[in-house]
């Protein structure tokens, strides 16, 4: 005689079966969080504090903008020092905060600028320069020129010159001077026996060999472009080509460009 399961019983061992597989995937599958990333989100908000910051000139807030700025510097310092790896990691969330972010192709050299809040009009900057020597990975904070005149502007792109066995790296820059007045320039950074050099002798000019090129320019005659940060000086890395915009008198940026060529020594217009 033959042995039936009633109906019902199947229907309850089906639901069941289905109510287990339904509390298995509602159980919420544990996130693993590197050091790195509890690192960035303390760093976003301590820098979040910093842009919320008053602009009204009163001197007890700038009292404590200035050492909130301190407390950030050395936090940003440290991390990037105790994980050098960090040199390879994204700080994606600090990059929503607009902070600048730029490395170099081959991954060796690594900018992170920030605006302090501390100026006005004249946008005030602070940068951390990252880089790599073998196995060794160092920072060094950029917050102070040593001159009243000197201005530190933040960096927005890196390209890579390979020369031989040297590796060149120019690092694009911006300068905020008022709503209206702005600049961008090229500076050249090589790494040499564990230390981060700038290079002196790469652009030569009428006037002789300069460390930086710049132009100064109206950012009203450009403030229609639609990148941000503004991308006006090129580089061609198949001809090893740098191409400056040509600013009019009135500060005008033009369509036109004047081309520095790397001859294997340095860069000049041919």
């Amino acid at each position: 005689m033959r042995n039936y399961i009633p109906l019902f019983l199947l229907l309850a061992l089906f639901l069941n079966s289905c109510d287990q597989k339904q509390k298995k995937s509602d159980t919420p599958t544990p996130q693993l969080t590197s050091p790195l990333k509890e690192e960035e989100f303390k760093l976003q908000k301590m820098y979040q504090k910093i842009a919320a910051y008053p602009t009204d000139g009163n001197d007890a807030s700038l009292d404590s903008l200035e050492t909130d700025n301190k407390k950030f510097e050395t936090a940003f310092l440290n991390c990037l020092t105790k994980n050098p790896e960090s040199i390879r990691y994204p700080f994606d969330s600090l990059k929503k905060e607009n902070i600048h972010i730029v490395i170099s192709k081959d991954s060796l050299f690594k900018i992170y600028s920030w605006d302090t809040s501390e100026g006005g009009t004249m946008v005030d900057f602070t940068n951390l320069f990252q880089y790599q020597s073998g196995n060794s990975v160092q920072a060094k904070l950029i917050n102070d020129t040593g001159s009243e005149d000197d201005y530190i502007p933040f960096y927005s792109e890196i390209f890579t010159l390979k020369n031989g066995a040297k590796t060149y790296y120019l690092a694009v820059s911006n300068g905020i001077y008022s709503s209206k007045d702005a600049s961008q320039s090229i500076a050249v950074f090589s790494i040499e026996n564990n230390q981060l050099k700038k290079e002196t002798k790469l652009f030569k000019t009428k006037e002789g060999f300069e460390d930086v090129l710049q132009i100064d320019f109206d950012f009203f005659s450009v403030v229609d472009r639609p990148e941000r940060p503004l991308q006006l000086i090129k580089y061609d890395n198949q001809k090893k080509q740098l191409y400056l915009p040509v600013v009019t008198e009135e500060g005008s940026v033009t369509k036109d460009f004047t081309i520095y060529t790397f001859t294997g020594q340095y860069f000049e217009v041919k």
